[in-house]
């Protein structure tokens, strides 16, 4: 991805939002093995922090559960590390260094650091065609891999597409993950402009969730609008009620190839058994249209995770 992209994530990096009580709390905790601790961002009832790792030197996010966090916070910290772990060292997804427990007995995540989002590159402006869907074929290949250890990310949007140093794409924030043969339905999602319907009606998640988020993120990406925007202090019934009401709108520009705003269009279908058989069939549809368009081809990474005993690649050139 172009360096300009990576400077404009680093000039619209989202680092002011101030956790709620036990910052001070936390950076004590933390002091003895890490260093320039600075608020970063909220998810739910847990903190992000920024902060240098003692010993190594290198820059760090720690993700904190609240002092007051009720239960499910804790149990949902838990689940994001043990996923994370089974997926660890997927290119397309953020890395988990350790899992820890500070000196006031609060768990945190110690995670690799990203300079940006995918939301802070679309705030200003639409992405090119050609950089968002090679974006989704990296993202649909970590999707694939969850997928095939029966896993739902639940989440996929533009704030948990991450950008690394080295200007690749990562899917992040695993806090509301499933996993299809185990948990039930957690009902834990965050209702966004990119939230799937069959989970606002308060269905089982499927990996057709994750498809549908996938292609309403990337519709964002090349259109600099989510298809069912939303407005200032819009409340989450009133962007539920336009999601479930459907209705899509082709994007039509110059620059974006027909079939690919179908592809999009039909990743959105309202029923789950009408869009894309999968996120590996998905890649593999925007690979094509790489390919027709003269495009520089990306490579999808997917396999078995490390759990299963067992690990493959599969690539696209």
């Amino acid at each position: 991805m172009a360096a300009a992209m990576r400077t404009q994530l680093h000039a619209s990096e989202r680092a002011s939002a101030t956790p709620s009580t036990g910052r001070q709390g936390t950076a004590d905790a933390a002091a003895t093995h890490f260093s320039d601790l600075q608020p970063r961002d909220r998810i739910g009832s847990m903190s992000l922090y920024s902060a240098r790792e003692a010993g190594t030197g290198r820059s760090v996010v720690l993700k904190v559960v609240d002092e007051a966090a009720p239960q499910f916070a804790h149990d949902a910290l838990a689940r994001e590390a043990k996923y994370l772990a089974m997926l660890g060292g997927h290119p397309h997804i953020v890395t988990l260094y350790q899992s820890t427990t500070l000196a006031e007995g609060r768990e945190a995540l110690v995670l690799e650091a990203c300079p940006g989002s995918i939301v802070d590159a679309v705030r200003d402006q639409r992405l090119s065609v050609a950089t968002s869907v090679s974006i989704a074929i990296k993202i649909a290949g970590a999707l694939e891999t969850l997928h095939r250890a029966s896993l739902v990310h639940c989440a996929v949007r533009p704030q948990n597409i991450l950008l690394t140093e080295f200007d690749e794409p990562v899917l992040a924030d695993f806090s509301v993950t499933i996993r299809r043969d185990e948990d039930a339905f957690l009902g834990l999602h965050e209702t966004t402009a990119h939230t799937a319907p069959e989970l606002l009606l308060g269905e089982p998640a499927t990996p057709a969730t994750d498809v549908y988020a996938l292609t309403s993120t990337v519709y964002e990406m090349v259109s600099g609008r989510a298809a069912y925007a939303t407005y200032e202090r819009e409340s989450p019934a009133a962007i539920s009620l336009r999601i479930l009401a459907g209705g899509v709108r082709p994007i039509v520009a110059a620059d974006i190839p027909l079939e690919v705003s179908d592809l999009l269009v039909w990743g959105m279908h309202p029923d789950p058994a009408e869009r894309p058989p999968s996120a590996a069939w998905l890649a593999e549809e925007l690979g094509r249209i790489e390919q027709k368009n003269g495009w520089l081809r990306t490579r999808m990474v997917t396999g078995e995770p490390k759990f299963l005993g067992r690990r493959r690649r599969r690539f696209f050139r």
